[in-house]
Formats: structure tokens, C-alpha cells, sequence
């Protein structure tokens, strides 16, 4: 769970690296938060730190899919490069961030004795 993070805070940086303005600032933003998450997940793993991986990792797809689907419907200029295979790619690592998150606190709670 900690390399996915990790792995979603590398694709962000990039992400902002390539992007300017909010955007870039956002995706830096995404970055700290997966990289600081990450090292506290593998120095103390706790069900909030799991949340807030699901929590990152949604906004993160969001961040991706909000401007293309905004963009589709015709509300506002087009999307720069929709398919940038970096911001993909961090759409994907996202998706995974939070399907592990969502695993791994389903498998606690049933493997918590009652």
C-alpha cells in the first residue's frame, strides 16, 4: 500500500513539473500528501492513514477526469493534452491507491476480533 502511494507521488510530481499554474500546484500538493503518507504508513501503519490514502487517491482521479468530462460537455476550453501519459498514469496509480485502501480496510475490520 505504501509503494502505491509512493508510486502516486513520483507520477505527481511529474505531473507538476510538466503543468503550470493551479494545476501544478495542485499536483504537487497531491505529491507531499502521498509521499508524507507514505512514510508514515510504513513507520506506523493505522485505518486513518488507509483513509487518507482513499481520500488523496480520489481527488486525484478526480483532478484527472473533472477537466475532461467539463471539457466533453462544453463548460469551459479544452483540456490541454488529455492524454498525457504521465497524467494517465497517475490516474491509474490514483485508482489503485484507493481500490488497496478500500481492500486493506475491509481485510482489518473482518479480521478484527469481535
Amino acid at each position: 500500500m505504501a509503494v502505491t502511494w509512493a508510486a502516486a507521488a513520483a507520477a505527481h510530481v511529474v505531473v507538476g513539473l510538466d503543468g503550470t499554474g493551479a494545476g501544478a500546484a495542485f499536483a504537487f500538493t497531491l505529491a507531499v500528501v502521498g509521499a508524507v503518507g507514505a512514510a508514515a504508513l510504513l513507520v506506523r501503519p493505522r485505518p486513518e492513514l488507509l483513509v487518507a490514502a482513499a481520500v488523496a487517491g480520489v481527488v486525484g482521479v478526480g483532478a484527472f477526469a473533472l477537466p475532461l468530462i467539463v471539457s466533453v460537455l462544453g463548460v469551459g476550453g479544452p483540456v490541454a493534452d488529455p492524454v498525457d501519459p504521465w497524467g494517465i498514469g497517475a490516474f491509474l496509480v490514483d485508482a489503485l491507491t484507493v481500490r488497496l485502501a478500500v481492500f486493506t480496510l475491509r481485510r482489518a475490520e473482518r479480521s478484527r476480533p469481535r
